[in-house]
């Protein structure tokens, strides 16, 4: 018999994916199951009862709907890539950020993109033009989230990003 506390941590992953997915999706029997989860970790239980919880909650689980399903691709995808700039902030300098790990591919100036870098990430390629400034050179393995240059957003040129997926 599983124990006690690891019914509850299993709860809480269930309260945690309801939560995710409860905001995307307008079924209704995910948010009364979201309740189920949520009484279930907030109340004192017996072994019998966490465990009877538990199998009430996965059994939804397992016969989830397809709204709900495709809500967790949907957001999963979303947070796959971070933001490429710092739109908030005092100043007129924006620091532009890797949307997600690679290396970089590209650096330089051209006629469309001004001064741009281009990054690889596995299964896309993201662009960043008209940038101020360039912190990275080609070839050079970044993160998500690194600062790879900075935007000067008084500037007479909009900012310039371009995701390309499914490569």
């Amino acid at each position: 018999m599983r124990s006690k506390l690891t019914l509850q941590i299993a709860a809480c992953i269930g309260i945690s994916f309801l939560a995710v997915t409860a905001g995307k999706s307008e079924n209704t029997t995910v948010a009364k199951y979201y309740d189920l989860c949520s009484e279930a970790v907030m109340h004192q239980m017996t072994s019998e009862e966490a465990e009877a919880a538990w199998n009430r909650i996965t059994t939804v689980l397992d016969g989830a709907p397809s709204k709900v399903v495709s809500a967790v691709t949907e957001v999963n995808e979303a947070s796959k890539y971070g933001q490429p700039i710092d739109k908030e902030g005092t100043g007129s300098i924006r620091q532009v950020h890797a949307v997600a790990g690679g290396m970089v591919t590209k650096t330089g100036k051209n006629d469309d993109y001004g001064l741009y870098v281009e990054i690889r990430h596995e299964g896309a390629v993201s662009v960043y033009g008209n940038l101020d400034t360039a912190g990275v050179v080609e070839k050079e393995r970044i993160q998500r989230g690194e600062i790879i240059g900075s935007f000067d957003s008084s500037g007479e040129k909009e900012f310039y990003y371009e995701l390309r997926t499914n490569l």
